[in-house]
């Protein structure tokens, strides 16, 4: 008797927690990302990302590289704070696996010491991915660059 009410507790629970799991993805996909496109190569410089909602510097502190640990500072401007921010690395056309970065914040300055994933092909043209998590929104702002070699 005890083994049945466990294992109809354990059903309870599980469903329960699938229940949970569902709805919190729905909330997920209800907010579509807002995506934008800079031109600024930042591994050669700092690069500025300015529009009328967002202000921010993204700068790269040592040479990324897919063998030593490089910092990505993310100064932000106008009092816009997100709730978090990430990174991630991708190359057109290549899974390059789970390589999600999320950036810790002091004042109005984000950082996360980073690694390159390794591309088996010796590929060198990445993509930046910032995603900034707000309340109601979601931004991903995309930055090309080369790795230097």
């Amino acid at each position: 008797m005890k083994t049945v009410f466990i294992f109809i507790l354990v059903i309870a629970f599980t469903y329960g927690a699938g229940q949970w799991l569902s709805q919190h993805d729905v909330e997920q996909v209800s907010v579509r990302p807002l995506i934008n496109i800079s031109s600024c190569d930042p591994a050669k410089q700092v690069c500025k990302f300015d529009n009328k909602e967002l202000s921010y510097d993204l700068q790269f502190k040592g040479v990324p590289s897919g063998l030593v640990p490089f910092v990505v500072l993310i100064n932000m401007y106008d009092n816009t704070q997100p709730d978090s921010i990430e990174l991630s690395f991708d190359m057109d056309g290549m899974d390059m696996g789970y390589n999600l970065h999320n950036l810790v914040k002091n004042k109005n300055i984000w950082q996360a010491k980073v690694i390159l994933p390794v591309c088996s092909l010796g590929r060198n043209d990445w993509l930046l991915n910032v995603k900034m998590k707000f309340e109601n929104k979601i931004v991903i702002t995309k930055f090309e660059f080369q790795q230097p070699g």
